[in-house]
């Protein structure tokens, strides 16, 4: 029996380990399967194995790999003047982070990520295996660098992220230790969806109330920002208006991870907005779901090609910064697509970050007239 826990509980390790961690554990495994199988021939314990090894590993990943967020009280030193915007996000390590990664099981999938653990850890690993590194942090400090220079004098912007360092928590911590009273909260999500609700109720649980902290103010995600919608209407209309050919649009969005009638609500004010400003030449789009059904999209493209189109356009306009999970749905899709001629390409707008710059700015100057 032991040997087959220890069999089994190293397979799940290397699975979701790198490095000398996964290597070991590889070894371990090789051994144990070679005592277990071949020499002893011990085949009666293996189910057993397998049952207590996953339940085991699951709970590891848990309660023992996450990060336990723990807030202490604090004291502000002086009061500051300036006001200080906090950005909150996702957040993502360059390189993958196994402790980070089982946070963000904890969060957003509860109990269930008990279950769910060690696929999705492999999940991740896999992402990073085949795309690389993530870009995610230097985004999101390029966002807090463009907003610094346009609100100036007066703000000091800051990152924090719900699912990697520094967390969401230990920001707001600091910032009340250095003595900050007007606070902007500016969530970087596209809708209030899983993300943004796992970003409240943390907000909620710090009442901010009760640290003599009452001048806060959230802003409201980026579904309802016209100019960022438009923004992918001209990046669209100037692929399609360059070829010159009848083109169509899959407008894909984000199931799993959005306010799915939010959602919807953004991506039907781009079809809006292409349609109001095209006239000579005919577009087709379509409005799938990413994580939905594969096979939803495929049948999507499938239904433009009846329309005679010769290139189709890939848009995922949902997602603020792409993680390596949004970065592996596109990828996978742009990879079963096969619409034999025609052409397909992935757009994602070169200036968003300038229009979430600027979407943030006007909200901040708005709210302090």
């Amino acid at each position: 029996m032991l040997l087959s826990i220890i069999l089994f509980s190293s397979l799940a390790f290397s699975f979701i380990l790198k490095g000398s961690y996964e290597n070991i554990f590889i070894v371990l495994a090789t051994m144990s399967f070679y005592k277990q199988v071949i020499v002893n021939k011990n085949y009666k314990s293996l189910i057993y194995g397998v049952l207590i090894s996953f339940i085991g590993v699951n709970l590891v990943i848990s309660f023992i790999f996450k990060d336990y967020i723990v807030i202490k009280e604090v004291q502000p030193v002086k009061e500051k003047e300036e006001t200080l915007v906090l950005l909150v996000s996702e957040g993502e390590n360059k390189n993958y982070n196994i402790k980070e990664r089982s946070t963000q099981i904890y969060y957003e999938e509860g109990y269930k990520g008990m279950i769910t653990g060690i696929s999705n850890l492999y999940n991740y690993k896999s992402y990073y295996s085949k795309l690389g590194f993530s870009e995610f942090k230097h985004k999101a400090e390029e966002i807090a660098e463009k907003l610094r220079h346009s609100l100036g004098n007066g703000y000091r912007v800051v990152n924090s992220y719900m699912y990697s360092k520094p967390y969401f928590e230990y920001s707001v911590e600091s910032i009340i230790e250095q003595g900050y009273k007007k606070i902007i909260i500016c969530p970087l999500f596209m809708t209030e969806g899983t993300d943004y609700e796992v970003f409240m109720n943390r907000y909620e649980q710090l009442n901010l109330t009760s640290m003599n902290i009452a001048d806060v103010e959230v802003l409201e995600p980026f579904y309802n920002a016209n100019n960022l919608a438009q923004l992918y209407k001209d990046e669209i209309l100037k692929n399609i208006r360059k070829s010159e050919e009848d083109s169509g649009v899959l407008l894909i969005g984000l199931h799993n991870k959005n306010n799915l009638e939010q959602d919807i609500l953004f991506r039907e004010k781009i079809k809006e907005y292409i349609e109001a400003s095209e006239n000579d030449i005919d577009i087709q789009i379509k409005l799938p779901l990413l994580e939905n059904n594969k096979k939803d999209i495929i049948k999507s493209g499938e239904e433009l090609l009846e329309y005679g189109i010769k290139t189709l356009y890939v848009v995922a306009p949902t997602s603020t910064i792409d993680t390596m999970y949004t970065r592996h749905l596109v990828n996978s899709i742009l990879e079963e697509l096969d619409m034999g001629d025609t052409k397909f390409y992935y757009i994602d707008p070169p200036d968003k970050i300038n229009t979430l710059v600027d979407t943030l700015y006007t909200k901040i100057i708005l709210m302090q007239i």
